[in-house]
């Protein structure tokens, strides 16, 4: 298992081109993206299946826990998920920790 820390793109009115840092999803790999509370993940989903993502959830309320929310991109669909507060996404470092079940492709794109 291996931690990997996405490079995210800046949007731009003239277009943005989601392939340029496209990262291919291991399954069993943490994926980060650095978060400014504006930034939201493309995910492609080429497989057969439905792919369900899992946003962590590090903090707490009242020393409880925060559910993890899921989101399911169904196959031949593609999902831009986001923005994250950083508040709850966010992790020690300013990250948002994705998981995912399915190999597709992502991009972290800001703006």
């Amino acid at each position: 298992m291996s931690d990997v820390v996405l490079t995210v793109l800046a949007g731009s009115r003239s277009g943005v081109d989601l392939t340029a840092n496209k990262a291919t999803v291991v399954v069993v790999n943490n994926y980060f993206m650095p978060n400014d509370g504006n930034t939201r993940l493309h995910v492609k989903n080429a497989t057969g299946s439905t792919c369900v993502v899992t946003i962590d959830t590090p903090g707490t309320v009242d020393s409880n826990a925060i559910a993890n929310p899921t989101v399911s991109v169904a196959t031949a669909k593609e999902f831009l998920i986001g923005p994250f507060p950083k508040s709850v996404y966010d992790d020690s470092n300013g990250r948002v920790k994705f998981n995912f079940d399915q190999t597709v492709d992502i991009t972290a794109v800001r703006g």
